[in-house]
């Protein structure tokens, strides 16, 4: 009989192929052998999440997935009702073949999967619905409730600062951060009482001195001090476990936070010298990177304009402009690579589309830009941007009439029509109009910009130009 092991290997093979029907079937078969596999689970959501797209669907799910999936979501609700968990949890699986990844579908799994005690699995379920909608507040907080069953306060913690970062008036949120910030303390304690076989808080505290750093080590890091005390601790920690890849990660984090730049990027690479499969050092590395590009283009920017202000050396002035030039080309061409990388591995995140379109664009890669947008606009979250940017990408291309058909789809989506953002599109629309040939439309286009913002860019010298043009015609 084939062990769960074994179902796996022959579906991650399959995958490899890119034989991926074959694959997810196998996946589910190993899960059914073992549920709580949580990393098989997660590689079988984006193998689904892959076929979908691939066959030109949309891994968000459209009205046609809802429809394929009615069924399955109907067991899966009975299923719920007469708390059969087990078996809604592989309805769920094969529900997930036609429609993933639904949020209310994966958070319905994570409380399924918790009911049968696979709360690792859980865990990695919610983390995975948090990239997908960072503000879900309700994942965040199961999260915050399973590290605490897990024991690990510190990302409990993590979980509930989130939830509070998005609803900061959430009162559970900030009693389980002071709850959680106690309790290691007093872990602490304990583990110092347990080796010292004194039961007196006093002797068991060799000093105040050891205390405060009991109490440092708890606390919640909100300064640069904090920030530095937490380094001290963090390499107390790692002289213990300097295999530990989460630990060289978390010191790396500790140093960027302090724009330590060399220090975070030594930290991080430790973390994948001990541990090359750490995903999550990976993307902090590229993090970095980027950041690094930014201060740099940042800081020649600053010197530029301070050259420029002041009529600095015309040579001077040409070097740092060719510096900044060769930076911001550098930084685009990191970034296009890094997210690149970033999309295939999270083929479900639309925001990293959008963001890898709009440095294929800056490249001048119309056509891989807009292959991106064009995916990145199934999200409603992100349909006017990709609308926009598209309309861009096809004017650059002189391709004027899918242009304008874009911008137009765009307002339509704008809440507010007088709104920065209106104003950007409709400027847009008015270029690709005029670039058309279509100077009355163009100039009408400007016209309504300028009645509710006439500095707005260069619009007021486009409808003279414009009314110039009309009056020679």
């Amino acid at each position: 009989m084939n062990t769960a092991k074994d179902i796996f290997q022959r579906a991650e093979q399959a995958a490899r192929k890119g034989n991926l029907e074959y694959a997810i079937e196998l996946y589910i078969q190993g899960l059914t052998v073992n549920p709580k596999a949580s990393d098989e689970r997660q590689t079988l959501h984006r193998v689904e999440a892959q076929l979908v797209e691939n066959n030109g669907g949309n891994p968000a799910g459209g009205v046609g997935t809802k429809l394929k999936a009615a069924g399955s979501l109907a067991k899966i609700k009975k299923l719920k009702l007469q708390s059969k968990w087990d078996e809604a949890v592989m309805e769920i699986a094969h529900a997930h073949k036609s429609h993933p990844p639904n949020i209310s579908l994966l958070f319905d799994l994570a409380e399924f999967l918790e009911k049968i005690e696979a709360r690792e699995s859980a865990i990695a379920i919610l983390s995975d619905l948090t990239d997908i909608d960072k503000t879900h507040i309700e994942s965040y907080r199961k999260l915050g409730a399973l590290w605490r069953e897990e024991g690990d306060p510190r990302k409990a913690i993590e979980a509930w600062e989130k939830l509070k970062m998005y609803r900061p008036e959430d009162k559970d949120a900030g009693k389980a951060i002071r709850d959680l910030s106690a309790a290691t303390m007093v872990d602490a304690v304990e583990e110092k009482k347990s080796k010292t076989g004194d039961d007196s808080f006093r002797s068991m505290l060799k000093s105040e001195e050891e205390s405060a750093d009991l109490e440092q080590k708890a606390k919640v890091l909100r300064t640069d001090e904090d920030r530095i005390e937490a380094i001290r601790f963090k390499k107390e920690d790692l002289r213990g476990e300097p295999t530990n890849s989460r630990l060289w990660r978390e010191l790396g984090g500790l140093y960027q936070d302090l724009g330590k730049w060399k220090h975070a990027k030594a930290a991080y690479k430790k973390a994948l010298e001990v541990n090359p499969q750490d995903l999550f050092a990976i993307d902090r590395l590229g993090s970095l990177q980027e950041s690094m590009f930014d201060e740099q283009i940042a800081s020649l920017e600053k010197k530029l304009q301070e050259l420029e202000a002041g009529g600095g050396p015309e040579g001077e002035i040409d070097e740092v402009r060719a510096q900044l030039d060769d930076s911001q080309a550098k930084s685009v061409e990191f970034k296009t690579g890094e997210y690149e990388r970033k999309v295939k591995a999270h083929p479900t995140d639309y925001e990293l589309k959008l963001i890898y379109g709009g440095l294929l664009m800056q490249g001048e890669q119309y056509d891989e830009a807009i292959e991106q947008f064009q995916k990145a606009v199934k999200d409603p979250k992100f349909k006017v941007r990709s609308q926009n940017s598209m309309g861009q990408c096809f004017q650059k291309k002189n391709v004027y009439a899918i242009a304008m058909t874009q911008y137009e789809e765009a307002l339509k989506g704008v809440a507010d029509p007088d709104s920065d953002i209106a104003n950007d599109i409709r400027y847009n629309l008015a270029t690709a109009t005029e670039d058309n040939g279509e100077y009355g439309k163009a100039l009408e286009h400007y016209q309504v910009i300028m009645a509710t913002d006439i500095g707005f860019r260069d619009v007021s010298e486009r409808v003279d130009g414009l009314m110039q043009k009309k009056k020679i015609g």
